[in-house]
């Protein structure tokens, strides 16, 4: 896809991620001039393979505070691999339409654990990468793949440009 940006508040930490990091949304431009909003993240990379079973998969990137959390959760063994709320917005450009679009977002905050039972599946990087160039503002990667949680089914709203969109389920009634 191309631009895609979104806010990740997985619900890992107590008290879930802080929103500490300003990115453009390109859906809510005033005055042509695209709008800045807070988010916990930053993505990166999505896939899904596209089951109702199959997890999501997400590369982000976090402030160094968010990454820290992480870390140290992940170092304490993740005792608990519970996902509490994801909430994401993946936008992409029409170029037929000349238009944003949201391209992915799902019709409610999710929650799954994360995949890999015994050795779950989540990695974070404390190699600092700069944000943008040319300013001194770094950011950590995180990668996480999340399961579905049992009994819940949740509407993926996706979309492969402006005017076409559809509803995918994702989790196991």
């Amino acid at each position: 896809m191309g631009r895609a940006h979104g806010g990740n508040r997985a619900g890992l930490p107590a008290g879930g991620l802080r929103a500490d990091l300003q990115v453009s949304d390109p859906l809510a431009a005033g005055n042509g001039e695209p709008m800045a909003v807070p988010v916990a993240g930053v993505i990166e990379k999505f896939s899904w393979a596209g089951g109702t079973g199959d997890p999501l998969q997400l590369d982000f990137y976090v402030s160094q505070e968010n990454a820290v959390q992480i870390k140290a959760l992940q170092q304490t063994t993740l005792k608990n691999t519970a996902v509490k709320a994801l909430d994401f917005l993946i936008a992409d450009y029409d170029q037929e339409a000349k238009a944003w679009f949201t391209a992915l977002i799902p019709g409610q905050p999710l929650s799954g654990t994360i995949a890999g039972k015994g050795s779950p599946q989540l990695t974070v990087d404390l190699t600092p990468v700069p944000a943008k160039d040319g300013i001194d503002v770094n950011v950590y990667k995180v990668s996480i793949a999340i399961a579905p949680p049992p009994h819940q089914v949740y509407a993926l709203k996706l979309a492969s440009g402006s005017t076409r969109t559809v509803a995918k389920s994702w989790g196991v009634a």
